[in-house]
């Protein structure tokens, strides 16, 4: 059965989109699936509470990534192996 495997890291992270441009804290941690497989999670926690839904960029770790917002929630993203977040803790 699959479960948290790490504790959780804050980021800081800059969301732009929708005409707008804010700074956040993504929240990450590491889930293992039920096959075994390890992978990263995040959500957007501390945003702007004003911005508007729609399509968004994440940009953390010197990398973009992509998100929604939708009815003042944001996706659960799942971040690719590539991003570092380790390094910008």
């Amino acid at each position: 059965m699959g479960g948290a495997v790490a504790s959780t890291i804050h980021v800081h992270a800059v969301l732009r989109g929708m005409g707008q441009e804010a700074e956040c804290t993504l929240e990450t941690w590491k889930e293992r699936s039920s096959t075994g497989r390890v992978f990263t999670r995040c959500r957007i926690i501390d945003d702007t509470p004003e911005l508007p839904d729609g399509s968004y960029e994440i940009f953390v770790a010197g990398q973009r990534l992509n998100t929604k917002k939708w009815s003042g929630l944001w996706d659960l993203t799942f971040l690719p192996s590539w991003v570092r977040i380790d390094d910008a803790a």
